[in-house]
């Protein structure tokens, strides 16, 4: 069985290349806010990673990255952030949250995949 990877983004297009590209070797699902997140969370099994982008419509940026690698319960998933937000500030909160990997966009899925 496919390992699952919740891949939670705003961007329609970035969910379904992501969606796309991880399918071959995971299960991948995918949110557009925090809230569908949350609430698919609360109906499975914990996913193999999270991908996500902080910046979300019903959040204030970097708010469910803090949840995460805060929570006892999901703080042990790896995380892969990609972001546009300014290329710094992603390495300065990636670093301060124990983020395992970043990707500034324009990104290359292939080598995001490599992260997993």
């Amino acid at each position: 069985m496919k390992r699952k990877i919740l891949v939670i983004t705003a961007s329609k297009s970035i969910r379904f290349l992501l969606h796309t590209v991880l399918n071959d070797q995971f299960s991948a699902i995918t949110a557009s806010e925090a809230g569908d997140a949350m609430y698919w969370l609360t109906r499975s099994e914990l996913p193999a990673a999270i991908v996500i982008d902080p910046e979300l419509p019903d959040t204030q940026n970097w708010e469910l990255v803090e949840y995460f690698k805060t929570s006892e319960l999901y703080k042990n998933i790896p995380m892969v952030v990609i972001s546009s937000l300014d290329e710094e500030e992603i390495a300065t909160v990636c670093s301060q949250y124990n983020v395992e990997a970043a990707f500034h966009k324009p990104f290359n899925p292939v080598d995001l995949t490599k992260t997993l």
